[in-house]
């Protein structure tokens, strides 16, 4: 990072969900004037390039005009995408069975927290707590969900969506770091694919590290030398054995919301869903274009730099990255599969029931038809990958 860049921190601030896309085309954007990429024109003018972490940290949570702290309907198929959650409730009945199973495993203790980082509008929160309020009323008065959120807008919804129903039995926060646990359950879903990451590329024979510049009012990349220990230290670990222009990402965060994980939670579980690969997957030579996505209404865009504030942006996950972090957090046993798998597996009561009372339910067709969209491989059962710590 240039010495005269603000550091655009990533500890509280960047804890939100982040879901998986489903491309069409290239969009056309909204013409005319556009605040944040003039506000991000005039930060370079006065400070020099940005990396691309901080200038991916801008185009999405920029306090006026971010993707992410917007009002605007980004989720769902009104939005620019859909999310595991957004499909319908089905997700979150499944992931409260899972906790159900936990807590009694554990000895049923008397206090139980699930802490959601990046809870976003409290959908998920919502549907959780409604399961287990019907299945384990014993559980049910042992929970309290803890949703973190940054963004006042998000905070507000929750507050619509939550408090009819369960008040008192959730609180929002603004920072992971806010909450002690004794006994509980952390789950990330569909977060750190929205953590800002370094873009970096293999060119002749070294990495080099991708910022952004100004020139006469529009956003560019350029090459710069790699700077900063920790990132230095991830290319050497790459090794040099790239073909040329080789481009990959590097997420920063990740450490960060480890430690911050295990802080808050002195035991229980970690439950990480996202979309990305295990490292020998992620960083294969054939992979030559990174996995960097930006998406507007249901569709692609091949260029980040473009109407920063109006497209999403994402990568996918090093789960081999996130599997180490949260062990040098103090988090042990790591499984992992895919979101098929692992939804069929703690559906499978679940789906015995259902099918057995299926002509008494009337909403049975509904969560089937979503059941299938969350496990089937050409939907999301193969674009999500999800790990299980203990702690």
């Amino acid at each position: 990072m240039a010495a005269a860049t603000p550091a655009i921190p990533l500890s509280n601030n960047f804890l939100y969900p982040y879901p998986q896309k489903q491309p069409m085309a290239t969009p056309a954007f909204t013409n005319g004037n556009n605040p944040l990429r003039d506000k991000i024109a005039h930060l370079i003018r006065q400070n020099g390039p940005l990396p691309f972490r901080d200038y991916m940290a801008m185009a999405l949570f920029d306090e006026d005009h971010g993707y992410y702290t917007s009002d605007s309907q980004t989720v769902g198929k009104d939005g620019d995408f859909i999310t595991s959650v957004s499909v319908g409730r089905c997700f979150g009945l499944i992931l409260a069975r899972r906790l159900i199973a936990f807590w009694q495993q554990v000895n049923m203790p008397s206090s139980f927290s699930i802490i959601e980082p990046g809870a976003h509008n409290g959908a998920l929160c919502a549907d959780i707590l409604r399961e287990i309020q019907t299945q384990s009323p014993e559980f049910f008065d042992a929970v309290h969900y803890h949703l973190v959120e940054a963004s006042d807008h998000m905070q507000q919804e929750q507050q619509r969506k939550l408090s009819d129903d369960f008040k008192g039995k959730f609180s929002s926060h603004r920072s992971l770091s806010d909450i002690k646990a004794d006994h509980g359950a952390v789950i990330s879903n569909e977060l750190i694919d929205a953590f800002p990451v370094d873009l970096i590329k293999f060119t002749d024979g070294k990495w080099q590290q991708l910022y952004v510049e100004e020139c006469n009012g529009e956003l560019k990349f350029s090459e710069k030398a790699i700077h900063g220990a920790e990132l230095a230290n991830f290319c050497q670990s790459l090794g040099g054995s790239f073909p040329n222009e080789y481009l990959t990402e590097f997420s920063p965060g990740i450490p960060d919301l480890a430690q911050q994980a295990s802080a808050a939670l002195k035991s229980g579980l970690m439950i990480t869903i996202d979309y990305g690969y295990r490292a020998e997957d992620y960083y294969h030579p054939s992979r030559s274009s990174g996995t960097l996505q930006t998406y507007y209404q249901h569709q692609k865009s091949d260029n980040p730099l473009e109407s920063p504030g109006e497209l999403d942006i994402t990568c996918h996950v090093d789960f081999c990255r996130i599997t180490e972090a949260l062990e040098a957090a103090g988090f042990s046993k790591p499984t992992l599969s895919s979101q098929a798998s692992y939804l069929t597996a703690h559906a499978r009561d679940w789906l015995i029931d259902i099918e057995a009372k299926f002509d008494e339910l009337d909403e049975a067709p509904a969560l089937l038809r979503q059941f299938q969209t969350l496990t089937h491989p050409a939907m999301l059962g193969s674009k999500f990958m999800v790990l299980e710590m203990m702690k």
